[in-house]
């Protein structure tokens, strides 16, 4: 009788034993199939996607060169301009706005409707393509020429990586792209046209 007790009680364990492993082994499996769990918060709402990055604005400081309005020279005007990256590209292209509508009272140096269709910078020259408008709508004679390409040059050359400044006219190099002052070559800052 105790044998068989004991016997009994064997097979018992043994059975107990391999139900619980069995189960316990497949347990992983089981969670993969569960579906998740209730995320929401107590009060009941439900969980809220996590907000976009919100995009940084950079900055940068320059000065730019407006014509006086009887073209007596230019003048030196602080501004900070935002961008969309840090680099001399991006700032021309938002100098160029302002060039042709001033934040302030300034003169706009840019004829009227100038598009800059392009800029690139390569070995301290920035080359900037204009559209025909640039030509085809300047009415300001030498000292107008002047004011206009100087306001561009002497700008543009106090951005870092920018000693001179090619202009193109529609993708055309012009020896002189508003008529008198020679661009066949990158032109270079003019000094003694700022008022002090």
């Amino acid at each position: 009788m105790n044998k068989l007790k004991f016997r009994s009680f064997i097979l018992a364990v043994s059975f107990l034993f391999f139900v619980f492993t069995t189960v316990g082994c497949g347990s992983d499996d089981i969670s993969k199939n569960t579906p998740p769990t209730n995320t929401s918060s107590p009060n009941g709402a439900e969980p809220q996607p996590p907000e976009p990055t919100a995009t940084v604005d950079k900055t940068m400081d320059v000065t730019l060169y407006f014509p006086t309005p009887d073209a007596s020279g230019l003048v030196a005007t602080k501004r900070t301009l935002n961008v969309t990256e840090e680099t001399s590209a991006a700032a021309i292209k938002e100098i160029f706005k302002e060039f042709t509508n001033p934040s302030t009272g300034s003169v706009a140096p840019l004829p009227e409707k100038t598009e800059l269709l392009d800029v690139k910078i390569k070995d301290g020259v920035a080359t900037l393509n204009l559209s025909k408008s640039f030509r085809e709508n300047f009415k300001g004679g030498t000292t107008g020429e002047e004011m206009v390409l100087f306001s561009i040059v002497n700008t543009l050359t106090k951005l870092p990586d920018v000693q001179s400044v090619e202009f193109l006219l529609e993708g055309e190099l012009k020896a002189a792209i508003l008529g008198g002052l020679d661009t066949s070559i990158p032109v270079e800052p003019d000094e003694s046209l700022i008022l002090k």
